[in-house]
């Protein structure tokens, strides 16, 4: 790797970085201010973790392959493309589906370790809309930020990775602060 690519890359994703750093705070204060909710609905501080991580990985992996895609032709900037289609459905796929299964874990664990918890019913249902949600929204921010980063010449490997992974935490606690309130009551 050359010394122009290293600065080009830190140029890039430095001010990103920073930038969804200092936002971050955001995503904490909206957690902090469901301390309520935390006590009301015993067990859901097991789930916010993991599903902070699955939001993460399923949008960075998104960015990467979109980024890949843009760079070898399969996706075209101002085109729905079939390879665009299919990291779009199986991103939301995935979603849909690593929410549920992390509900029943987030369960499972909570019972095993004798731990006050909420029904099955609710875990499923609060991890299943908020992440569905957020990844529908995080699913469009990938492909808006890749397809405009490529347009104006930039990496989207270097701009969507940090960008999607930041955004997801602080979609996803909003979309469960949402959630919480509306489908619940709480």
């Amino acid at each position: 790797m050359s010394v122009i690519r290293i600065r080009r890359v830190l140029e890039e994703t430095i001010p990103l970085i920073v930038f969804f750093s200092t936002l971050e705070l955001v995503s904490g204060g909206f957690l902090s201010s469901m301390t309520t909710e935390m006590k009301l609905l015993p067990g859901l501080l097991i789930m916010i973790p993991p599903l902070l991580g699955l939001r993460g990985s399923i949008g960075s992996a998104l960015a990467a392959r979109l980024g890949s895609a843009l760079h070898m032709g399969l996706i075209r900037p101002n085109r729905m493309t079939k390879s665009l289609k299919t990291n779009i459905y199986s991103s939301l796929i995935m979603s849909a589906m690593m929410s549920v299964i992390l509900a029943i874990m987030s369960w499972f664990t909570c019972t095993v370790t004798s731990s006050v918890c909420i029904s099955l019913y609710k875990f499923v249902l609060i991890s299943f809309t908020a992440g569905f949600i957020s990844g529908i929204l995080l699913t469009f921010l990938a492909v808006a930020i890749s397809i405009y980063g490529y347009k104006k010449g930039l990496d989207p490997d270097d701009v969507t990775s940090p960008t999607i992974g930041a955004m997801g935490d602080i979609i996803t606690i909003m979309c469960l602060f949402v959630v919480v309130k509306v489908l619940l009551g709480v």
